[in-house]
């Protein structure tokens, strides 16, 4: 690799990432100093617990989990639940977990403490760069998003590559080139078999609510028009043809996925549903976090959640802020919580694709 090049890449991706994860006040004379200052400070806190993890573990395989991130409280506790299931499991007893946000908001936020204590949390190109200059042989990347839609892509074709071309210039090449393998797990639903996998065992899980002429449905997030990278809101659809075929009340919409939103599910119910029955609400989300606490349940009770809505046209759908509540209709709980749906993940994990292979003439 070219030096010149590499000193040119790192000075801009410095300035691009410090700033991802750093919120400033000042003005733009000293805002690049703070990013860079802030950079350094992430980059040092994040290589001090992946050296100690390898110098006490001595594995030579590094898992990086990479969700989209949340503030609240009962979605980090999901997260944590995701990451012991890793280190609990066999399969992966010679891998170093670690655990990401892509969102720089969530980030920002859960150092502010926004509804719940303080935490630190870092973006996959820190860790990524902290487990190169540890210089673990193999690294896995698994994506904990639900489709391959922009969060994703971004940490397949951003994050990894600018790992692979050492985007800050001081990660040794030949280790680059020829020490480490590095794999990528895509998100939940990343093939349309996946979809299938996700619908049996949702039914697993939530059939009970389904029973009569009761009715589930599911709070997707989508992309919004002009976002659908991929064509990932297509699995949305899928997910939901492929629940009906198992049982004809459960559906699926989202919060962004245009013609996919609560009025074209409405528009898909009405008619079909009866007026004073049950509805029961669940986010298709890994954890349970802004969407769920507000544009499903509506904790705020500002009258735009979908359990309004569905109270308004008559149904049962209660939601009294109390998780532990069983008559609520509202299930807080991200798809995390439930094993037989990290189940797929983790099978995404150990089938995930190597990249950077040359390809044989």
């Amino acid at each position: 690799m070219k030096k010149i090049k590499m000193m040119a890449m790192a000075l801009a991706a410095l300035v691009m990432s410090a700033g991802f994860v750093a919120c400033s006040d000042n003005d733009e004379s000293t805002g690049n100093e703070q990013q860079q200052e802030n950079f350094t400070k992430y980059l040092s806190a994040v290589e001090n617990q992946v050296k100690a993890k390898k110098q006490q573990s001595n594995n030579n395989k590094a898992l990086l989990l990479v969700a989209f991130g949340s503030t609240w409280e009962n979605a980090h506790n999901t997260f944590k639940k995701v990451v012991a299931d890793y280190e609990g499991d066999e399969n992966f007893k010679d891998y170093d977990v670690y655990f990401s946000f892509t969102s720089a908001i969530c980030i920002n936020k859960s150092r502010e403490g926004e509804h719940y204590a303080s935490q630190d949390f870092y973006a996959p190109n820190f860790w990524l760069e902290a487990i190169g200059r540890q210089k673990y042989g193999e690294v896995r990347v698994q994506s904990l998003h639900i489709i391959p839609g922009e969060e994703f892509l971004r940490l397949r074709d951003t994050y990894i590559k600018d790992f692979k071309n050492n985007v800050y210039g001081d990660l040794d090449d030949q280790y680059l080139e020829e020490g480490v393998k590095v794999f990528i797990g895509g998100p939940l639903m990343a093939e349309e078999e996946d979809v299938a996998d996700l619908a049996q065992a949702l039914n697993t899980n939530f059939n009970q609510y389904v029973q009569g002429d009761n009715v589930m449905a599911f709070l997707g997030h989508g992309n919004p028009a002009g976002y659908n990278y991929g064509n990932g809101n297509i699995r949305y659809k899928q997910l939901e043809t492929k629940l009906q075929a198992i049982n004809g009340n459960y559906y699926v919409a989202t919060v962004d996925m245009e013609e996919n939103l609560l009025d074209d599910l409405w528009g898909r119910m009405e008619g079909h549903v009866a007026s004073g029955t049950t509805v029961t609400l669940h986010a298709l989300m890994s954890i349970a976090g802004d969407h769920a606490h507000n544009d499903m349940s509506g904790i705020e009770n500002e009258g735009d959640s979908w359990r309004e809505f569905f109270q308004e046209k008559g149904f049962i759908c209660n939601y009294d802020g109390n998780d532990a509540n069983t008559a609520n209709n509202c299930i807080l709980n991200g798809l995390g919580d439930y094993e037989n749906i990290r189940a797929i993940w983790k099978q995404h994990t150990l089938n995930a694709e190597e990249m950077f292979v040359e390809e044989e003439e």
